[in-house]
């Protein structure tokens, strides 16, 4: 037997698998084996077993929805732990604690339940509290920094709360994509809202989802940023014929919009297709493979770039390469 394995399991006090298969825990359907997997049932977990993955040295991913992530066809040759602690506690003064396991859609049900403001913009988004905070996932207007306060993490061996003004945020963006800091929880200040108001206007943005984006195929959502107009881009910028000019007044583009005028909707390779809905989602029509996927993003960047000299970057996360 695997002498890691033995005092992986031996050190965490619980079973822990090995050779298994990502691509049915991702939403894009893709991915080959983690050499081992552990599920985390609560924060007990999880932190039990970073912390002897470490001391064993062992490489370690942690996924929650696996909504953004592309896992490489030959898996991880490591350590994946799913996430599954989920708490959601309301406090006083319209706080709420969600564990960063706690499904995203789930919140914001709870949350619009009780009439509270802040989180509605989320509807819809797959994945997790602690990888949409990871990535300051964002919607309709909305981000999820705009109404976070802090989070508690662990950075080394030490756990504690983490202010929002050091978490780094940006576009799609945190502290947390650039260094190896684990979200155990995140704490949010809402406000206190019509609720009624508010379950109208989640089911305006789930009904727009679906007429706007291919929610049939298996997918990590919008595979790239959108494109912000700056002083270091916007005379390049301006000499796109037929540039909306809602966009030059937003001084930003939408990444859709660039991919759409190259007419590569439907575009595919192998089994992943550009999706002819929305032009920003690839999409798993059947089999691809994570290959197929980074040819199609590859293509897609060098179109792009030799068209308008602008460089797309990716907001969904490589694993495993």
């Amino acid at each position: 037997m695997d002498k890691n394995l033995q005092q992986l399991e031996s050190l965490i006090g619980k079973k822990v698998q090995i050779d298994v298969l990502l691509a049915k825990y991702t939403t894009f359907k893709i991915g080959g084996p983690a050499k081992y997997f552990f599920v985390a049932k609560d924060n007990e977990d999880l932190v039990r077993a970073i912390t002897f993955a470490k001391r064993l040295k062992i490489t370690f991913y942690v996924l929650g929805g696996a909504s953004n992530v592309l896992v490489s066809d030959q898996g991880f040759n490591g350590l994946i732990i799913i996430n599954k602690a989920k708490d959601i506690i309301f406090k006083k003064d319209n706080k709420v604690v969600a564990d960063a396991g706690a499904n995203l859609m789930e919140l914001v049900n709870e949350t619009v339940a009780k009439g509270l403001i802040g989180l509605e913009w989320a509807a819809g988004i797959p994945g997790t509290v602690g990888g949409a905070t990871r990535g300051n996932a964002g919607a309709y207007g909305g981000q999820i920094s705009d109404n976070l306060i802090g989070c508690e993490i662990m950075r080394g061996s030490k756990q504690f709360i983490l202010d929002k003004k050091n978490c780094d945020f940006g576009y799609r963006d945190s502290i947390f994509k650039h260094n190896n800091d684990l979200i155990i929880s995140v704490e949010f200040l809402l406000q206190k809202g019509d609720k009624v108001a508010l379950q109208n206007k989640i089911k305006q943005i789930l009904a727009e989802r679906r007429d706007k984006q291919p929610l049939e195929f298996p997918s990590a959502g919008c595979v790239f940023k959108n494109v912000f107009i700056d002083s270091t881009n916007e005379e390049k910028i301006k000499q796109i014929g037929n540039l909306p000019k809602e966009y030059l007044e937003r001084k930003k583009i939408p990444a859709a919009w660039l991919i759409e005028q190259l007419d590569l909707k439907g575009k595919n390779i192998g089994g992943a297709q550009i999706s002819d809905k929305h032009a920003n989602f690839v999409i798993n029509i059947g089999k691809a493979t994570a290959n197929d996927v980074i040819q199609l993003i590859s293509l897609v960047k060098m179109k792009v770039r030799d068209t308008y000299g602008i460089e797309l970057m990716e907001e969904i996360e490589y694993v495993g390469f």
